[in-house]
């Protein structure tokens, strides 16, 4: 909550920079997986009883999991959406694209599309529905007669495609930096600037993927019976949620600014920092 309200002052106030906006919409993201784990999964596990939802196959807790599944779908895409941006900006030169307006219609199809994503997979798909289970600590499709789960291979193909397209922008954007670092008169300040940023947006993708692939790697690896294992997936999914917040707390001077941390203060008070 601490990076919300300079982040949404940079974004929509100020128009800083379309980076904020993106940004913006991966803390919304972020916020809704955090609450449903601290308030929904964690009592949950306290009392090893589904508390607010009765079981875990009834309405309520199928709506929690399309609450999370929802976010995730909207973090996995909002991940493209950075590396676009970057790609866009520093490799195609192209700064004009990424327009408050435009990046506002990117959001709301993103929402369009991610809202009809969790809906196939809690409601339409016949197998399998994604629900947070106190059980195994962390998050599981219900799946008791092994079919072939239709919910999964979508989610599974989404990760694959999200983290893929962001590695070839990323990488471009690297290449670009580096042919830039080479060319003789080259702006070296705003080079280093670029890959500054672009580092910082690199390490929130890494995050999201290393949760992804955990909970994708752990039911083959952890031995049967050993659940308390399954808590780590969970652990990864605070870490990931609050990387882009601790992120930008700690290596955005525009934040740390409008955040009046007193001991950076000092240090930027005559600084600007121009994101395109």
């Amino acid at each position: 909550m601490l990076i919300f309200r300079p982040v949404f002052r940079l974004a929509f106030i100020e128009k800083k920079s379309s980076i904020y906006l993106i940004a913006f919409l991966n803390i919304i993201s972020d916020l809704i997986q955090l609450l449903i784990v601290c308030l929904y999964l964690s009592p949950n596990i306290m009392q090893n009883d589904y508390i607010l939802t009765g079981s875990q196959a009834s309405v309520s807790n199928i709506f929690v999991g399309w609450v999370f599944i929802n976010a995730w779908y909207i973090e996995s895409f909002v991940q493209v959406s950075m590396a676009v941006n970057r790609m866009c900006i520093i490799t195609l030169k192209e700064s004009k694209i990424f327009t408050f307006k435009f990046t506002i219609i990117i959001f709301i199809g993103i929402f369009l599309l991610t809202s009809t994503l969790a809906t196939l997979t809690q409601y339409i798909f016949p197998c399998c529905r994604f629900v947070p289970e106190q059980m195994v600590l962390a998050f599981m499709f219900i799946n008791p007669d092994n079919e072939y789960n239709m919910s999964y291979t979508m989610l599974f193909s989404i990760d694959v495609l999200c983290s893929l397209s962001s590695t070839v922008c990323y990488v471009s954007v690297f290449i670009s930096i580096r042919n830039s670092f080479k060319q003789a008169g080259a702006d070296t300040g705003q080079n280093q600037k670029d890959m500054k940023y672009v580092i910082q947006f690199v390490f929130i993708s890494v995050f999201y993927v290393c949760t992804w692939i955990i909970f994708e790697v752990f039911p083959y690896v952890v031995p049967k019976g050993e659940l308390e294992y399954f808590w780590l997936i969970t652990l990864l999914v605070i870490l990931n949620a609050s990387s882009n917040s601790l992120i930008f707390l700690t290596c955005n001077k525009d934040v740390k600014k409008s955040v009046h941390f007193p001991w950076v203060k000092s240090k930027i008070y005559n600084a600007t920092i121009f994101l395109i």
